[in-house]
Formats: C-alpha cells, structure tokens, sequence
C-alpha cells in the first residue's frame, strides 16, 4: 500500500479544511453539561463532534474546555483539530495550554506550524508546554527549527530539576530522552521503574529511551516487565508489536497489536495497524480492522485503506468504496489506486 501518499493526500484534505471550519457545524443538538457526560455517548462520531464543540464554546466553563480539549488527543480528526488550532489562539492561557496537549496526535510538520508560534508565548508555563510537545519530535526538526526550540528546551529543562514530584521527574527524564540525552534519562526511568510499577508512562518511556538508542531487545525486556504489571493496558500492547516488527517478529507482532486494539476498543489507529500487520496472515482479518478503524472515525485516510484493501483482494463493494472515496480525495488519488486493479490483473 502507498500508505505514505495517502497520509499526505489526507493531510492536505484536513489542514486546508479545519482552518475554515465553522463550529456550528459540529454543534451537537443534545448539549451535555460536561465531559463525563459526553463520554458516556456510545457513538463515537457524536462523541468527537460534542467533544470539538465543547471546545470551542465561549459558554462553557474554562474547565469543560480544557478537558474537552486534552479528551480530543485520544480521537485525531477533522473536528478535533479544528477546535485545536482554535484553542491555540485562545486568549486564555489555560486553553492555549490544553490545546497543545490536544495537537499530540498530529505530525510534526502540522503540529509545529500550529505550537511553534507559542514558544514565544507572554505566559511562562504556556512556553513550557510548547516546548514539551514539539522537543518529542526534536530529531525530525530542520536544523534552523532545532536552533529556534534550544532555548525553550533548556528553560524546560531547568524548571524540570526543581520539580520534585513523579509526574515532573517523569517528564523531565522524557525531555532528556528526546532532546538525546539517554544516559541522563536512563538514571531517572531505572528509579521511576522501581517505585512506580504501575505506571505505564513510566515502561513505555523506559523502553523508548533503549529504542532511541536502536536497542529493540532491551526495550522488549523492559515492555515485558511493564506488560507483566499492568496486562490490560493497550499502548503496552501497541509499544510492544511495534517493537516486534523492527525486531523483524512480524507475527507476534500482528498478536500484539490485535491484543491492543481490541483492549483499546475505539482506537482507530490500533484497527487499522491491525490491518497492516493481520494482511499477511489472515486478509478477512485486515479487511474486517481496515473497516471497523473507518467506521469510528469516518476519515478519509481510514476511507482509503478499506478502498485499497478491497480493489487489491477483489472484494464486491470495491465500486461502492470508490465512489465514497471520491467525495473526499482528488481524482489523482482515485486514478493510482484503480490502477492497482490493473496491475494485479496483469501480474
């Protein structure tokens, strides 16, 4: 699959479309009273819709805001980031900031046209934050954004080391990590390890720090650990098959990531990396995780994995898929994918 066009082709779709959104389109006709409530939704469609409202309404409380926004980073999409990108221009600080929080799910590129901008931000913490978000993808930055976060990165750095609690020395350890200071981050993950068992921030940032370092079988070891403590946790699941497949353990691996998405449940990107990895075990399977990761979000990046699915295997809603696809990507898009068709045809 040419999954890397299709990511692009979606991320044109989606930034030259949130930034002339209306809110009023995602305005649900049954207002909840918070984000407890909204949770409760069962579908996951008006979930997201009530949850990027909530976040932009000037008549909520700065609270329900806030936590709409930071509930938005586990639902990446179209409504979601529409309220993000204008949360990042909220004049309230407290927004400004989970917003940021909110901007996670998105690619760098993206997400620093958006954050970037807020490194220079009047209020101190909001700084902080920016600095946090963005120095995570500190090694895919150019050389000329690398020298604009320094500063930010170092002041981020310092206020860490006066901070004394886990969540802070947590951080910290990660900013270390990411700005490739690993020994360093390896000293405070070791002792987080050791006190902090069932944290799963705490193995799951432990065993990047050995992948950053292209360790893979040591961060399997220490995933293990953290999967023996905390079983049903879904992103130990997920950590671990993408640590399989670089190990080139590409059948566990699919096991991993089926145990993750069916923990995690309406993770769409779990289903669909199930249905990469389940392809060349099982197609029903892949195609069943291609569909069921398009139905929770109806985005057209899910759209075009079950259209390329389908076309390559021959499957009999293969037009119908199409002639979805073309509502929402460019006919270029459409042409390469139908060629697919052809070439199998020939081989």
């Amino acid at each position: 699959m040419k999954k890397n066009l299709a990511a692009a082709v979606v991320a044109v779709l989606i930034s030259t479309s949130a930034m002339s959104a209306d809110p009023a389109q995602v305005k649900s006709s049954a207002a909840p009273h918070n984000v407890s409530q909204v949770l409760k939704t069962q579908d996951v469609q008006t979930r997201i819709q009530q949850l990027s409202y909530m976040a932009q309404d000037q008549n909520q409380s700065i609270k329900n805001r806030t936590e709409a926004l930071q509930e938005l980073t586990n639902y990446p999409s179209q409504n979601a980031l529409v309220a993000v990108a204008r949360g990042l221009k909220d004049p309230n600080p407290n927004i400004r900031e989970a917003a940021i929080i909110g901007s996670a799910p998105y690619q760098i590129e993206h997400r620093w046209t958006l954050v970037s901008p807020l490194l220079k931000d009047n209020d101190t913490m909001v700084r902080h934050h920016s600095a946090s978000n963005l120095v995570r993808d500190y090694n895919a930055l150019n050389d000329e954004q690398k020298v604009d976060i320094e500063p930010p990165i170092v002041a981020l750095i310092t206020y860490l080391e006066t901070q004394q609690s886990k969540k802070y020395q947590l951080l910290l350890a990660d900013v270390l990590r990411w700005h490739n200071e690993w020994i360093k981050a390896d000293t405070i993950y070791v002792e987080l390890a050791q006190s902090h068992v069932d944290d799963a921030h705490v193995w799951l940032s432990y065993a990047d720090n050995f992948r950053s370092q292209s360790k893979d079988n040591d961060a399997l070891a220490v995933l293990d650990r953290g999967i023996e403590q905390i079983p049903n946790n879904a992103t130990l699941h997920y950590s671990k098959s993408l640590t399989l497949v670089r190990l080139e353990q590409k059948k566990s691996a699919a096991h991993e990531i089926e145990l993750a998405a069916r923990l995690a449940e309406d993770n769409s990107y779990y289903w669909y990396l199930n249905g990469v990895l389940q392809e060349e075990w099982d197609v029903d399977k892949s195609t069943k995780s291609f569909e069921k990761a398009y139905l929770i979000t109806g985005s057209p990046e899910q759209l075009y994995a079950v259209c390329d699915i389908y076309i390559r295997y021959g499957h009999d809603k293969t037009d119908e898929c199409f002639g979805e696809l073309g509502k929402v990507a460019p006919e270029y898009v459409i042409k390469q994918l139908k060629e697919k068709r052809v070439n199998d045809n020939i081989k």
